[in-house]
């Protein structure tokens, strides 16, 4: 048998002649899902033999999709738990409502994935959905692209005949603008918040501003024997987000004062680097945005305050400060291309200061407007018989009043 428990109900995925058949047997008893199966294996015999005609294809839910194309994806990525908790958030709209722990102000449309197709009306529902719900614009595309790679799993060879798509709806549907934030702290401000911190945010937030390579989840799943040496030189992550393009773990060299805190920590903690009254800890946000409070730093993107993410910028910012290589931050920082750390990267405009000194020597201004206020001249122009500063000869540096304006007594 092929049949798989999801929540409370099984599901049949097998393969037959070639081509794969999946779905919902709605059925909550093993037994009876194994029925269904059988059931459908009959048929799918009956018609391979003529024995009865093919039924018209009719596209899968999806809240039976979302399952399928998990599984397709889960196995192509380091971190599959992002697309199932955005697959989470979409099936509140386009899935169906669960038997409890749903929240009543979601739809739960409960529709198939030919909907969207034929009526694109459900598109234009659920773009004035999210944005009821308050997402952010970023939050708002990576939920258009989830739907966008549910229709491309649904296109695939292996996938096509059951799905009985041929377009994908979501293809075409523009992606919102990002303005990319530009927040980092100051090392004040982050001394100020790391004071007002609980101990394992203090050192989620040690390890983040002076390893930057790595990030929050990266952080909270380092373990002392399998991510550090005994030695306390490197910092190694085998599954990280670059995973698929780098082909190789992340080596983070560990600095004098990073190992301090380090060993501080190995004589506090036991099996997680960060943990939490002996036990792995999922998010800092709540300690974070507690202490951030307490410190009177902004937090929260609401108000363009700070992040755990926005450690790394602050990094990124301050090693270009220091006349860091752009090559050398790209490897501190652990991206793929020189353009991203380019992007993390907000300068105050330190780097200026010569060439601007340079154009104000080469510009001496400053005594003609700091001089004493006067008034403008009200004597006439014809008595300037000076010449004009440059190459120009004398002559042509003489004002020529006309003769008539000079008679009538008239000032320019």
């Amino acid at each position: 048998m092929s049949l798989f428990k999801r929540g409370d109900v099984w599901h049949y995925d097998f393969w037959f002649e070639g081509r794969r058949y999946f779905g919902s047997t709605r059925q909550v008893v093993r037994a009876n899902a194994e029925l269904v199966e059988r059931d459908v294996k009959r048929h799918l015999r009956q018609r391979t033999a003529g024995l009865e005609p093919a039924p018209q294809v009719t596209a899968p839910r999806f809240q039976d999709w979302a399952e399928i194309h998990y599984r397709e994806r889960a196995q192509h990525m380091t971190r599959p738990e992002f697309l199932e908790d955005n697959l989470r958030v979409v099936l509140r709209f386009w899935g169906e409502r669960p038997m409890r722990g749903s929240v009543p102000e979601d739809p739960y449309h409960n529709l198939r994935l030919h909907d969207p197709i034929r009526n694109p009306v459900w598109i234009e529902r659920f773009e004035a959905w999210m944005r009821a719900r308050g997402s952010s614009p970023q939050t708002r595309n990576h939920y258009r692209s989830t739907l966008r790679g549910m229709y491309r799993t649904a296109l695939l060879p292996a996938y096509r005949g059951a799905s009985g798509l041929t377009v994908n709806p979501f293809r075409d549907v523009p992606r919102e603008t990002i303005f990319e934030r530009t927040v980092t702290v100051t090392v004040q401000q982050l001394r100020k918040w790391l004071a007002q911190a609980s101990y394992h945010v203090r050192l989620a937030v040690a390890i983040a501003a002076l390893a930057p390579k790595l990030r929050l989840a990266n952080i909270l799943s380092l373990t002392w024997a399998d991510s550090v040496d005994p030695d306390l030189r490197y910092i190694t992550v085998h599954r990280h987000k670059t995973m698929n393009t780098l082909r190789r773990p992340q080596v983070v060299p560990i600095s004098e004062q990073l190992r301090i805190i380090l060993r501080d920590a190995r004589q506090r903690t036991r099996v997680h680097i960060v943990e939490y009254r002996g036990k792995p800890v999922k998010s800092v946000r709540g300690g974070l945005q507690e202490a951030a409070r307490r410190a009177g730093v902004p937090f929260g993107r609401a108000v363009n305050g700070a992040t755990f993410h926005t450690l790394r910028h602050t990094a990124a910012s301050l090693l270009a400060e220091l006349g860091e290589p752009e090559a050398i931050r790209k490897e501190v920082m652990g991206h793929r291309n020189i353009a991203t750390t380019q992007r993390y990267t907000h300068l105050r405009p330190i780097h200026e200061i010569p060439a601007h000194e340079r154009l104000a020597e080469a510009v001496p201004i400053a005594d003609l407007v700091t001089a004493p206020r006067k008034r403008a001249s009200n004597k006439s122009v014809g008595t300037f018989v000076g010449t004009l500063p440059g190459t120009l000869e004398e002559t042509q540096g003489k004002i020529v009043i006309p003769e008539k304006v000079a008679e009538s007594g008239h000032r320019m």
